[in-house]
């Protein structure tokens, strides 16, 4: 493993890895941290929050497979999620349309990524809104609030389509995944409200956005994390 410091860097430049990548490349630091080093965000109510960090990363697989049980044979998808690519592998659909996800364009490496599964398609970002060639859309999440899904730009774009044209358009969304707080959102993200997506998946299975939102609501931050998101 890297080093502690270098490390963190790495993750703090880096512009490919999704939110659920990320959080499973440091969460080998985080269990290797001294508990005595560990704050009391982490170590919250006595509990090792460091093992329930990591235990909760462990059911992305599970909403993957949720969602894979109501994918059909088309999906269209934006940027690169680790956890639509393993839903895209459980399912295997005949086409998978990426849009290029720009900027950034990790749509190309997400196509790369779900070949080995399916037919892919790298499509324009506008093109594939204002056209929608696929059965449903399903995209992934760096967060949800009681709210909002926070996720690539275009997500909003793509979502709201999706609705107007009548499209199931689907979140996976691991437990870790979830927050209570809002959060502030900059480029290359954007807020996309709940109710534009037809169903959240969780390791738990569907649910629906305002079921999504309870959840959220519930999500216990501590309250170092809440002042510091505050003067974001």
């Amino acid at each position: 493993m890297d080093e502690p410091r270098a490390l963190v860097e790495r993750l703090a430049a880096d512009r490919n890895l999704g939110a659920a990548e990320t959080a499973r490349a440091a969460a080998p630091l985080l269990a290797a941290t001294p508990r005595e080093e560990l704050p009391d965000a982490v170590l919250r109510n006595g509990a090792d929050g460091a093992d329930a960090f990591l235990g909760t990363l462990a059911d992305d697989g599970q909403a993957a497979a949720a969602a894979a049980a109501v994918l059909p044979d088309t999906v269209l998808t934006i940027s690169s999620s680790s956890t639509v690519a393993e839903a895209i592998r459980i399912r295997r659909p005949r086409h998978v349309v990426c849009l290029a996800s720009h900027p950034g364009g990790e749509g190309l490496s997400m196509a790369g990524t779900v070949s080995a599964w399916s037919e892919t398609t790298v499509a324009d970002d506008d093109e594939a809104i204002r056209s929608l060639p696929a059965e449903a859309v399903v995209v992934g999440a760096d967060a949800v609030t009681p709210h909002a899904v926070i996720n690539k730009v275009r997500t909003r774009d793509l979502a709201e389509a999706a609705l107007a044209r009548g499209l199931p358009c689907y979140v996976i969304a691991g437990s870790a995944k979830f927050i209570s707080v809002a959060l502030p959102v900059v480029p290359p993200f954007e807020a996309t409200p709940l109710g534009a997506f037809t169903a959240i998946a969780t390791a738990a299975g569907l649910i629906t956005p305002q079921q999504a939102a309870d959840r959220a609501s519930r999500v216990t931050v501590h309250p170092a994390l809440a002042l510091l998101v505050e003067r974001l």
